[in-house]
């Protein structure tokens, strides 16, 4: 090659390579200088702060110095809350506890892969999992390792299917088990069953996840749906049993929705009847939780969970299977319709249940229609759990009970007598149901309804404990959003009559009743505890409930699939369906002062009321643009404002712990949030009935949260996006897992002791999702349009929030991606202020649930009483996916509302952990610094490459010319 061409060549490869790198570095820059920044501090790294060692002088009781001890501390709650929320179901001719030693084999495929809780929002990091037989080794039992060695080897199969992703689509995709057929079992794994044959454990395990529901089809049988025994685990259970090796066959459910448990209580397949001794419930364990399986097994701990879900068969029979998820009419897509036929992109579910959820349903039926339909229908009761020893219980102050009328206005106690009747030391849940008076035609109401709980200490035999039970009137009081006893008033009331109050160990065994009566109804005009005037919200959605469920014909009026005709809407629904409107009347005169002289640090605020007339002056101080910046920049964390002393904040999801969400999605990165405890699901800690565990996790949460950023600057975390109290409304929920029960006032019960708790450590709990977002299918394609009958909605779907707020003291609280009718919660004006803000007394930050789509509008939301944005990109700034004006400087409303959210939001940091630190400024994130220096150092590079490249062409045509 002569030397022009050579020079020519290297020149191009330059070239092309210059605009190449350069167009790169430019496009980085581009997304590393604008707003995608707040993306990349998410994913890949954030700026960490630069700390003085000036004390600030407020201080939180931190009990766990490093990361390590607090991590081993909430394994360590972990595993207490399973020893007493694991659920033993079954236990004929007391097969369990095991005999010291004994020799066992553990069957199925997902024993070597059990569900530990769930994708999505909950999903932790790479920690370390505890697996059965760690368990099993700790408890002294020896296991069979032919067997597990099969499982973990492709030979038994390729196991069951992952979790579907977040963005899988609209369908719910077909899931498999896992399970092993008998055919692949060798010879060999038979032989091995004589060694370890005093039990079988059977693991069958389910998963679930955020944004896709458990779908109603089995892989392998299209007439029969996922939370059914498969065909191979049906020939898993008849082969052990068959084989007549093993002493006791015990069954093991892992994961956090039932499967459809009818084979251990009623089948007709004569391959169970009587041959499966013993089940437990271990739910989805968390890191460490499964190690309490193996202490449950040999009896050194006695299990006392109890059931916070009904277990009921025949899935398809209930009344939510006809309005849940992806359940539409043969052939259906599911979408709302325009007049026309044509599809609309929206979605529909209708709550035609009302108020008759899981035991309120199972309860109330089986009342009316008798035994018989209850025992078809029912395998166990809610509130259900057994123990290694028996006890008796007695309400020992009836007569005084009785001989004091109610009062809506008073509480009473319930003091229950618990004895150990029983050979071995344990603990007993303890109930407490009420029946109001019930009309037929009348205000609808179950014939039960769970109004106190309380779990013993640990008895030991011929020992008794009295506990009390204390009872709000206000917790059994009905809705009324119909005036369906025409008395003129639509609200929470008690009618006259008498009330009976059921004493039991579950919802359907009572061991003791009393009376109380009532001369006169008794309306609830104004919130008992705020003062604030109650009265119907929602008529809209509740008019559209042309059906719901109703106790006076539960079999004329059970719900039914919504039909392609009833899903066909007209202009008017469609237009409200696109509306950004607000309900918001409120009237501001006087533009609020902005960017006034710097006399004060957020610090100056901590400890102050709300209402303090200092955070006036703070708030003057604040520039349009940075109040919309605190508003606009809310992903997994809050923006500085240095000359303000306004630190950057962490918040973490999620319901099992303080997990990154975005922060794992490139490998290698290294965010804030990090090596935190995996708790185990809500359903478990619900599951034991014990709210002193709840108070204890939340306060080993706080500590964690407190450690916070070890590796990095040291910073403790002051949001956590949890827990959630969205209802197991169906089996088929894929966030059951992060929610704790059916029922609306364990949930309450629940999470007000753990909001309260980690709080305590500056915490700010944002309780989620608020309100009715009970299923995960199409809750964000485009909102899913939710209707219920606002008697359920306040009885059932905001009762565990109302709570939160009343009991817990939250400070924060996350909307919900679903709309309640037509309209947006998370821009629903009469949800977050009226009802939050003005009836419950909610003082705190309200952010909503991911920013992903155009129908969740920011100035709505602002409008509706929200403070933060939750979005990935702050470019969706608000309004700028749809005609409305965006938020404006020069608007009266629009700067007083985002003062407003300002000031909650800035309310829950100075009150938070985040403020102990003396922080004096930001270092850089490492992905900051690495592309300043390649802006820098690559132009360079590139202008020596050419500059060489043409002094190397030119030196060799001149030694060239000198050759020739």
């Amino acid at each position: 090659m002569n030397a022009k061409k050579l020079l020519k060549k290297r020149v191009i490869i330059w070239g092309i390579s210059t605009v190449i790198l350069s167009g790169i570095l430019i496009a980085a820059n581009i997304a590393g200088r604008s707003s995608l920044k707040y993306f990349l501090y998410q994913v890949v790294a954030d700026r960490e702060a630069i700390t003085s060692k000036e004390d600030t002088g407020i201080k939180f009781e931190q009990e766990f110095k490093t990361k390590d001890d607090a991590l081993k501390n909430g394994n360590k709650v972990t595993q207490e809350i399973c020893e007493e929320g694991m659920i033993l179901l079954k236990n004929e001719g007391n097969a369990l506890p095991l005999k010291n030693g004994a020799k066992v084999s553990v069957f199925g495929k997902n024993s070597v892969n059990l569900v530990y809780g769930g994708s999505g929002s909950a999903a932790p990091g790479d920690g370390e999992r505890k697996t059965i037989f760690d368990s099993l080794t700790d408890a002294g039992f020896s296991y069979n390792k032919e067997l597990e060695n099969f499982y973990n080897s492709s030979e038994s199969g390729n196991g069951r299917s992952k979790n579907p992703d977040m963005e899988h689509g609209d369908g719910i995709p077909l899931l498999e088990t896992g399970e092993t057929p008998i055919a692949s079992y060798p010879q060999s794994v038979k032989d091995s069953y004589d060694n370890y044959g005093d039990a079988a454990l059977v693991v069958l395990s389910r998963i679930a996840g955020e944004n896709w529901d458990l779908p109603r089809v089995a892989a392998d049988d299209s007439s029969r749906h996922y939370l059914e025994l498969d065909n191979n685990e049906r020939a898993l259970i008849k082969h052990i049993i068959d084989s007549g090796k093993f002493q006791h066959v015990v069954i093991l459910l892992n994961g956090s929705n039932y499967i459809d448990c009818g084979f251990l209580k009623m089948t007709d397949d004569p391959a169970y009847d009587n041959k499966i001794d013993a089940c437990i419930n271990i739910g989805s364990p968390g890191g460490e939780g499964i190690m309490a399986l193996g202490r449950i097994l040999n009896g050194k701990v006695n299990p006392s969970g109890h059931t916070v879900d009904t277990v009921y068969t025949n899935y398809e029979n209930d009344p939510t299977w006809q309005n849940f998820g992806g359940n539409f009419t043969k052939g259906g897509d599911g979408y709302l319709r325009a007049t026309t036929g044509k599809a609309t992109g929206y979605y529909t579910v209708e709550y035609e249940e009302n108020i008759y959820l899981g035991y309120r349903y199972y309860e109330t039926r089986g009342h009316i229609d008798g035994e018989e339909w209850y025992n078809k229908n029912v395998v166990y009761p809610f509130g259900y759990g057994l123990s290694y020893t028996t006890f008796s219980q007695e309400i020992t102050n009836v007569a005084e009970l009785e001989g004091e009328k109610l009062d809506s206005t008073k509480t009473f106690d319930v003091s229950i007598k618990v004895k150990n009747t029983g050979k071995v030391a344990g603990k007993q849940v303890v109930q407490l149901y009420a029946e109001a008076p019930y009309t037929t035609g009348g205000i609808e109401k179950a014939y039960k309804v769970l109004v106190g709980f309380a779990k013993t200490k640990t008895l030991a035999p011929n020992a008794e404990e009295t506990v009390k039970i204390t009872v709000n009137p206000y917790d059994f009081a009905s809705y009324d959003s119909r005036d369906m006893n025409s008395n003129g008033f639509k609200g929470y009331e008690l009618e006259k009559g008498t009330y009976t109050f059921h004493a039991g160990t579950d919802a359907h065994t009572d061991f003791g009743t009393f009376t109380k009566t009532m001369d006169n109804d008794a309306k609830y005009e104004k919130d008992p505890v705020t003062g604030y005037k109650v009265e119907n919200l929602f008529d809209d959605v509740t008019n559209a409930m042309k059906e719901s469920l109703s106790r006076s014909d539960f079999a004329g009026t059970f719900p039914h699939t919504i039909t392609d005709e009833e899903r066909k809407i007209d202009n008017e629904f469609y237009g409200k369906l696109m509306s950004y409107d607000s309900t918001n009347d409120e009237v501001f005169e006087t533009m609020p002062t902005m960017n006034a002289e710097v006399t004060m640090k957020l610090k100056e605020l901590v400890g102050l009321a709300y209402d303090d007339p200092k955070w006036e002056t703070f708030l003057d101080q604040l520039t349009f643009e940075e109040m919309l910046k605190l508003f606009n920049e809310g992903c997994y964390s809050t923006i500085n404002v240095d000359r303000l002393g306004i630190p950057k904040t962490s918040s973490a999801d999620g319901p099992t712990g303080l997990v990154t969400f975005l922060g794992n999605v490139i490998p290698g990165a290294k965010p804030a949030v990090y090596g935190c405890c995996y708790y185990c699901s809500e359903c478990l800690v619900a599951q034991t009935y014990n709210l002193e565990l709840a108070t204890k996790q939340g306060n080993a949460i706080g500590n964690e949260a407190l450690v916070g950023n070890e590796r990095g600057d040291g910073i403790s975390y002051p949001g956590w996006y949890a827990p959630g109290v969205n209802l197991h409304r169906s089996p088929f929920s894929g966030r059951n897992t992060e929610y704790y029960s059916e029922d609306p006032f364990v949930s309450g019960k629940f999470a007000a002791n753990v909001i309260k708790a980690v709080q305590e450590k500056g915490v700010y709990a944002n309780v989620k999702h608020f309100a009715l977002n009970d299923q995960e299918t199409h809750r964000s394609a485009k909102g899913i349009a939710t209707w219920c009958d606002e008697q359920a909605m306040r009885e059932l779907y905001f009762r565990p929030f109302e709570m939160a707020v009343k009991e817990g003291k939250s400070r924060g609280l996350m909307t919900s991606f679903n709309r309640i009718g037509t309209e947006w919660a998370g821009g629903s004006y009469r949800l977050v202020t009226t009802v939050l803000r003005n009836e419950w007394g909610f003082v705190g930050s309200v952010i909503c649930d991911f920013h992903t789509d155009y129908y969740m509008d920011s100035k709505q939301m602002l409008y509706a009483g929200g403070d933060l944005n939750l979005v990935s990109l702050p470019e969706q700034k608000l309004n700028d996916l749809n005609d409305n004006p965006k938020v404006s400087k020069t608007d009266i409303k629009d700067v007083n509302l985002l003062r407003r959210a300002s000031h909650r939001l800035l309310y829950c940091i100075a009150n938070s952990n985040v403020m102990k630190a003396n922080i004096i400024g930001y270092k850089p994130a490492w992905w900051e610094n690495a592309l300043t220096g390649v802006t820098i150092g690559l132009p360079i590079v590139l202008v020596g490459w050419g500059a060489a490249a043409i002094l190397t062409a030119v030196l060799k045509k001149e030694e060239k010319a000198k050759v020739e």
